[in-house]
């Protein structure tokens, strides 16, 4: 699995011959960043046309064998709906917690479970999520990232991509911390 970050929420991760885009920052992004799954954490009311191969809230999806769950996140309003994603890809199991801000829901912490890899938002939340969730990598993105790694007590180099295979997780010890240049 190879995971590429592009500022923001929108990270590209490729695995098993098969591209999955989470949060592109602009309509086009998923097509420039070729996407067989684009997934949306965050999307306005009243919701649009929702494109094949695009996944923009709660529920239960399979594409090509890639196996995905959201959950409302706890700050939905009336103007945007968040969710909260557990992807199943190359039987590595990935959290997207998105730009969120509030706490996870027990219904939200029950439909992750175990999380290889979680990607947070660097925001005063993103520690908080990291440790609520437990996984053995965490991706923080949006605003600040060394700052999150700082909270969790790390001081990882950035790198340009995570390379990183189920087997990989499996030899972890303990949480690692991953900060991607965008």
């Amino acid at each position: 699995m190879i995971i590429n970050w592009y500022g923001g929420g929108c990270y590209k991760v490729a695995a098993a011959g098969f591209d999955l885009v989470v949060d592109p920052q602009s309509s086009d992004s998923g097509s420039r960043l070729k996407a067989d799954l684009l997934v949306r954490t965050a999307v306005p009311f009243p919701l649009d046309n929702v494109a094949s191969g695009e996944i923009i809230g709660p529920g239960e999806y399979e594409m090509s064998g890639v196996v995905v769950r959201g959950a409302p996140a706890a700050e939905n309003g009336p103007k945007e709906l968040r969710t909260i994603y557990k992807v199943l890809i190359d039987d590595i199991t990935l959290g997207f917690i998105g730009n969120s801000s509030g706490e996870l829901s027990e219904k939200a912490l029950d439909m992750l479970g175990e999380i290889d890899i979680l990607f947070v938002p660097s925001n005063a939340m993103g520690a908080k999520f990291i440790k609520q969730v437990g996984p053995k990598v965490a991706v923080p993105g949006w605003g600040d990232p060394i700052k999150v790694a700082g909270d969790i007590g790390q001081k990882p180099e950035a790198q340009e991509k995570l390379v990183i295979k189920k087997k990989d997780i499996e030899a972890m010890d303990g949480l690692k911390v991953v900060i991607l240049e965008s």
